[in-house]
């Protein structure tokens, strides 16, 4: 820590209610609005209770990078507090809207001690992975782990992924599972190696589907078809059934014909001969011909045509009655294709999924999902629950959430396990304080990374306020003393370090897409910012060329594949970025100063194989990263 370096600042505004440790908060944060101080001040403000102590607190993060930040944030502050002048300190307390008083200052100056003596060596800052690792690795035997079980590292996956399919496919060809293998090699053609490789990957993630109850059975084609609204035993001739003159738009198509009969004209002519073709078939052969409508009595693209429209001003709407029936045999028909794609790509990805699912438990390995659905069964057992608490020596009576947009379903489970009881049974009663605190950006939520939504995002907040709001009106009404209080919701949206012009566009965007898209059940208001030089440039997106496939990327162990476009979109980022470093790129107009290594980001969905190729190829081309 450089000297002088000021490590509390002073909030303001919603920052401040935020941080208040009495009550619950739901806090929506833009990047930029000092939502890492806030959620720090906010441990602080913990601590500093006498009703609370460091073993009590636990905080959950989406990335390690998020721990280890707010670990050494709060850890840097309690250390420098400890011989802090009396004035210096009080201006820290003050910034953080803490007491101060005389025990409250001498308290600030014993939590560093205090953090060190926690079991554990410290607080309690995790990731939501981390934490369940943690909490299996404690009870290995009430999780129902073998001896030994490991968390799987990336390679051990790779690796163990190629054996199981390896194994699949030679066990398969000694069967003479035809349909399995050609299934396979259908996935492989459609969506490519890489494609393929992914599928059975999200296949086995999809643990749920296959194993458990309601898990999926041979045969899925009759699932597969109710999971697309079909019923289960539709085939082609329950679509070809929707031709019948009983049930097709046939009195307004008969109308067609005769308008089409009347307008002599060669257009007329091939129109009212495709409907008489098309009327002279039986169902199945109707269905077959369905497609011969477009371009004849419509044009290509399903609109009307505008010629026979202005002779006959009747024809829009016999012909509007005909397109709708023409529109509901062709999803049935398209859906019927699909149950043909999807049933054979599941059946594969149902028989991987087991065997990987088999091959984890010999090897002993355990993944990310296994370990957030196990420490979830583990912490929802009521039998349990005091038994952890007494074999852990903590008891968690206040999380927080960092993240949240980032935190899926299955993840939230923990945290619903985790707080099961804070505002409802025993958990609630008396004037014992728990809370919970909740930090995200509905905004990142949209981009459904990992299973987030915003719907999820949403739902989760309703449901903490529906939970606190009824568990506080039952002890009113009760007459019993509850600590409990309603949820509060706040929002952070002035940010310290973005231009306003950015932010505006944030705000349109909002616009344009819609609040609700957001989950939100109303409009959020707009975002301050800095009043300073900014803007936003779209980039021209990288899609595929015609003919072009997955290419193997470059590297020692050949497992590594990145599509065409992924490869020339790192190749144009390397040489726009390597152009404003040698041909110069002011940051503000008019300004001397062009921009630096230092001065460029570059900002990528998720941390895989295109962020590895981006770096590579700066470095290749001489940029600093």
């Amino acid at each position: 820590m450089s000297a002088g370096k000021k490590l509390v600042h002073q909030l303001l505004d919603n920052q401040a209610l935020a941080v208040d440790p009495q009550y619950s908060v739901w806090l929506s944060a833009s990047a930029g609005t000092g939502k890492t101080q806030v959620l720090s001040a906010r441990v602080l403000r913990l601590l500093l209770r006498k009703d609370v102590t460091p073993s009590q607190i636990l905080c959950l993060t989406f990335t390690k990078a998020g721990a280890a930040e707010m670990a050494t944030r709060v850890n840097e502050v309690l250390a420098t507090w400890v011989r802090m002048s009396p004035t210096e300190l009080g201006a820290d307390l003050k910034a953080i809207g803490a007491g101060l008083d005389d025990d409250t200052r001498e308290r600030a100056r014993t939590l560093f001690a205090s953090v060190l003596d926690c079991p554990g060596g410290g607080l309690r800052i995790d990731t939501i992975h981390a934490f369940s690792q943690w909490l299996l690795a404690a009870f290995p035997e009430e999780a129902g782990l073998m001896a030994g079980t490991r968390p799987i590292e990336d390679r051990d996956r790779d690796l163990l992924a190629h054996q199981v399919l390896a194994a699949m496919l030679v066990d398969w060809q000694d069967q003479g599972e035809e349909a399995l293998l050609e299934g396979l090699a259908l996935i492989s053609i459609r969506m490519g190696p890489d494609g393929a490789r992914k599928w059975l990957m999200r296949c086995a993630n999809a643990r749920d589907l296959w194993i458990g109850p309601g898990a999926w059975q041979e045969p899925l084609e009759p699932r597969v078809r109710q999971s697309l609204g079909l019923s289960a035993d539709a085939d082609p001739a329950t679509v070809a059934a929707l031709c019948r003159d009983d049930v097709f738009e046939v009195g307004g198509l008969r109308k067609c014909l005769a308008a089409l009969d009347a307008w002599d004209t060669k257009t007329g002519r091939e129109g009212a001969d495709a409907i008489r073709f098309w009327l002279s078939l039986e169902p199945e052969g109707r269905l077959d011909k369905i497609d011969s409508f477009f371009g004849t009595i419509m044009n290509k693209d399903g609109s009307d045509k505008q010629a026979i429209a202005k002779r006959d001003p009747e024809y829009p709407t016999y012909i509007d009655g005909v397109r709708q029936s023409i529109t509901a045999v062709l999803r049935q028909k398209t859906l019927l294709e699909l149950v043909d794609i999807l049933t054979p790509a599941l059946r594969v990805g149902r028989r991987f999924a087991l065997c990987w699912d088999d091959a984890k438990a010999r090897e002993g390995f355990i993944d990310f999902d296994d370990q957030i659905r196990q420490a979830a069964a583990l912490l929802a057992r009521s039998d349990m629950a005091e038994w952890i608490r007494y074999k852990l020596d903590r008891q968690f009576d206040h999380i927080l959430i960092d993240e949240a947009q980032d935190t899926n379903a299955e993840q939230w489970s923990i945290i619903h396990a985790l707080t099961g009881d804070f505002f409802t049974g025993t958990g609630q009663r008396g004037d014992k304080l728990r809370t919970l605190f909740v930090v995200g950006d509905y905004k990142q939520a949209i981009f459904g990374f990992q299973g987030t939504s915003p719907k999820n995002f949403q739902d989760n907040q309703v449901r903490l306020a529906r939970i606190m709001g009824e568990a506080r009106a039952n002890a009113v009404q009760l007459r019993e003393r509850t600590s409990v209080r309603d949820l509060v919701s706040l929002g952070l949206g002035r940010s310290y370090r973005t231009a306003q012009k950015v932010l505006d566009f944030v705000d349109e965007s909002i616009d344009a897409i819609g609040f609700e898209q957001f989950g939100l059940g109303r409009h959020p208001g707009g975002h301050s910012g800095k009043d300073r030089p900014g803007e936003v440039v779209l980039w021209k997106p990288v899609g595929a060329e015609a003919g072009s496939t997955s290419v193997e990327a470059d590297g020692d162990d050949g497992e590594s594949w990145l599509s065409e476009p992924e490869r020339r979109m790192a190749n144009q980022i390397a040489r726009q970025v390597k152009s404003w470093l040698d041909n110069g790129y002011p940051l503000v107009k008019d300004s001397k100063r062009n921009a630096g290594p230092g001065d460029i980001m570059v900002l990528v969905r998720r941390r895989r194989e295109l962020a590895g190729l981006i770096v590579a190829q700066l470095y290749a081309a001489g940029v600093p990263v």
